[in-house]
C-alpha cells in the first residue's frame, strides 16, 4: 500500500491514482528538437532499439517528461526527484537519460499541467486522464503505440495492463488502435462498504448487520441509546459528507447499494439490451424516503449539505458517530478517536440487501492517469521499456533481490520511478497472505510490502494504537476480506461506460450533476416531498439526459 501528504487521499495514490487535470485545447508540437549527438554526454534520440523487453539503447537515448514531487519523502538522503535510484537504473541498464521539463509539488500540477499542454511545448513523455488524452488524440498530438506494445511489452507488464479483461486498455484504445498505457489499479478497491463502531455494538448489545433493516436499527441505536456513555443525546447513527456520491468517502453509496441502487453509473437496464444512467432509476427513491425519514429523526448529521468530508470527518473523529459508509481506506480517514479512545474500533461490513435479493456493491470507472508519448518523439518504444523495468523491479525475478534498492526501507520509493503500474487489486492477495502468516506466526513467505503490514499489525496487538489501520485493511478481520468476499462471490456491479465524456456530456453533464445533487439534497432535508424524484427524473431526460443516454448506447455498443 502507498501513502499520500494530503491524509484523506492517503489510499487514493495507490489504489485507485486519481486523473490529473482538465486541460485546454493542446497547440501543435510534433517536431521538438532532439540531440542529434551520439555521445553518452549528449544522448542520441536515433540510437537503434532492440527489440528485447528490457535490451539497452547503445548509444543511449534521451527522454525528457515532467512530475510531481510525491517522491521526495520516500527517498534516501541526497537522492532528489530528478536525480535517484531509478533515473540512474534507467541510464545504467536501458541507456535512458531520463530528464524532467519541470518538477512541481503535487497540488499543483494540474495547473502546470494546464499551462504545458495550452502552450504546446510537450514533453516526450507524460501522464494524462481520458478527457485529455481524447483531445491530445484528435489535436494528432500522441504516438499509437499498438505495434511498440505487441513488440516491447514483457509478459509481467501485459499481466498488469490487460487484467479484469483488458479493461483499463479499452479506455485508452480508439479506433482499434492503443494511444496509451493506462496505470489501471483496478475497482475493487473503491467499492463501498459500511464501516460501524464495533465497540458501540457490543455496549448495546447490538450483533453485526445482515440486512438493510439491522443497518436501520443499528443507526437508530447510534442516535438515542447514548452509546458513548456521556448520558446526553449528542451522537449521529451515521455521517455523510456534502456531495452525495461526487467521492467515494461519507458518501452513502453502500446504502443505495442495499435497495439495489447505485448513484451516477452507467448499467444494463432490466432487458440487459440497452443501458441506462443509474441515479434515475425507481430504487433511488425508496432509498431517498429512507434518508428523509433519517434526517426527520435526526439520526444523520442536520448540517450535512453544508459540511465537506474533511468537516464531516471532524464529527466522526470527535466520536459522535457509529457508522459511515466508504471504502477499504477508510482507517487514514476515521482512525483519530483510536489514538484517544483505545476502547474505540471500526471495523468494516459488506453491503447488505432490503430484501431476498442479492446486494451489489457497486464500483466506479476505472479513474486512473495513462502515460502517453509525444507525436514525433523517435522511440516511442522506450514507454514501454521504462514500465517493462519497474515491474520487473517491484515484481519480477530481480525483485527478490533488487526490490528494496528500488523502493526503499519505506517500499514508497517506487514513486520516484517515471512512470510505473502495480497489479491491479494487489491488496487482497496481500490480506490473505498477511492473513495466513498471523495464523502460522511465519512471516517468512511475505514480500516486502506484506511484511510491513504484517509488523504493523503486531505492533497495534502489542499496544501501538498507530498501526490500527493495518489490522482494519489488512488483518483477517478486515476492509480487504470485506472485498475477497465481493471477489469470490461476484458481488459487485461496475460502471459500463468507461471511457471519456461524450458530446454532449461536454456540455451538459455539469448541468445534470448539479440538478441531481441538488434534488436529493433537497429531498434528504425533507424540504421538498419524495415524489420531487420523478419531477426531477423527467427534467434529467429533457435537459440532455435522454441524448446522453443515446450517446452512451451507441458508444457502448461499438
Amino acid at each position: 500500500m502507498q501513502t499520500k501528504k494530503n491524509k484523506r487521499v492517503k489510499w487514493i495514490a495507490l489504489l485507485v491514482v486519481a486523473s490529473l487535470v482538465l486541460v485546454a485545447a493542446c497547440s501543435n508540437n510534433s517536431n521538438k528538437e532532439v540531440n542529434p549527438s551520439n555521445s553518452p554526454d549528449n544522448p542520441s534520440a536515433n540510437a537503434p532499439a532492440d527489440t528485447g523487453p528490457l535490451s539497452k539503447y547503445d548509444p543511449p537515448i534521451a527522454l525528457t517528461a515532467v512530475k510531481d514531487d510525491s517522491s521526495k519523502s520516500f527517498l534516501p538522503e541526497g537522492e532528489t526527484v530528478e536525480n535517484n535510484v531509478w533515473t540512474k537504473g534507467y541510464e545504467d541498464e536501458l541507456g535512458i537519460k531520463v530528464t524532467y521539463d519541470w518538477v512541481v509539488p503535487t497540488a499543483n500540477f494540474g495547473d502546470k499541467m494546464n499551462v504545458t499542454l495550452a502552450g504546446g511545448d510537450l514533453p516526450d513523455l507524460m501522464s494524462v486522464n481520458g478527457t485529455q488524452l481524447k483531445q491530445l488524440i484528435e489535436a494528432d498530438k500522441v504516438e499509437d503505440l499498438t505495434s511498440v506494445y505487441e513488440t516491447y511489452a514483457s509478459p509481467l507488464l501485459r499481466s498488469m495492463v490487460e487484467a479484469d479483461d483488458k479493461l483499463g486498455m479499452k479506455a485508452v484504445t480508439f479506433d482499434n488502435k492503443l494511444y496509451a498505457i493506462a496505470n489501471y489499479t483496478g475497482v475493487l478497491d473503491s467499492a463501498p462498504m459500511i464501516w460501524i463502531r464495533q465497540d458501540w455494538l457490543k455496549k448495546l448489545n447490538l450483533e453485526a448487520p445482515k440486512t438493510m433493516q439491522d443497518v436501520i436499527a443499528i443507526a437508530k441505536a447510534f442516535t438515542n441509546n447514548d452509546p458513548d456513555g456521556d448520558k446526553k443525546n449528542n451522537t449521529f447513527g451515521f455521517v455523510i459528507a456534502k456531495g452525495l456520491h461526487q467521492d467515494w468517502m461519507l458518501q452513502p453509496t453502500s446504502f443505495f447499494n442495499g435497495y439495489h441502487a447505485q448513484l451516477g453509473s452507467w448499467v444494463k437496464d432490466t432487458s440487459g439490451s440497452s443501458y441506462v444512467y443509474s441515479s434515475i432509476q425507481p430504487e433511488v427513491k425508496e432509498a431517498l424516503a429512507q434518508l428523509q425519514q433519517f434526517y426527520k429523526e435526526g439520526v444523520i448529521d442536520p448540517e450535512f449539505g453544508t459540511k465537506d468530508i474533511d468537516k464531516a470527518l471532524e464529527t466522526v473523529n470527535s466520536g459522535k458517530a457509529g457508522m459511515i459508509f466508504g471504502p477499504m481506506y477508510a482507517p487514514f480517514n476515521i482512525g483519530e478517536v483510536i489514538k484517544t479512545n483505545k476502547e474505540a474500533d471500526w471495523k468494516a461490513y459488506p453491503v447488505v440487501s432490503i430484501d431476498a435479493e442479492t446486494a451489489y456493491a457497486q464500483t466506479p470507472a476505472p479513474n486512473s492517469n495513462a502515460y502517453v508519448v509525444r507525436k514525433g518523439y523517435e522511440h516511442p518504444e522506450a514507454l514501454i521499456k521504462l514500465l517493462n523495468f519497474q515491474v520487473e523491479k517491484m515484481y519480477g525475478e530481480s525483485s527478490v533481490t533488487e526490490r528494496k534498492k528500488y523502493t526503499g526501507e519505506s517500499d514508497q520509493a517506487w514513486h520516484a520511478a517515471v512512470v510505473s503500474v502495480l497489479p491491479p487489486n494487489k491488496n487482497v492477495k496481500a490480506q490473505i497472505n498477511v492473513s495466513e502468516a498471523l495464523k502460522a506466526n511465519d512471516p517468512s513467505k511475505l514480500n516486502t510490502e506484506e511484511k510491513g503490514y504484517y509488523d504493523g499489525i503486531l505492533k497495534y496487538r502489542a499496544g501501538d494504537m498507530t498501526q490500527w489501520w493495518n489490522e482494519r485493511i489488512f488483518g483477517p478481520e478486515s476492509s480487504q476480506g470485506v472485498l475477497k468476499d465481493y471477489m469470490d462471490h461476484n458481488l459487485t456491479i461496475a460502471n459500463d461506460y468507461i471511457f471519456a465524456n461524450t458530446k454532449t456530456m461536454d456540455s451538459k453533464k455539469a448541468t445534470l450533476d448539479k440538478l441531481e445533487l441538488e434534488t436529493f439534497t433537497k429531498i434528504i432535508y425533507g424540504a421538498v416531498s419524495i415524489d420531487e424524484f420523478d419531477k426531477f427524473v423527467e427534467n434529467w431526460k429533457k435537459l440532455g439526459g435522454d441524448q446522453i443516454t443515446q450517446e452512451v448506447n451507441e458508444a457502448l455498443k461499438k
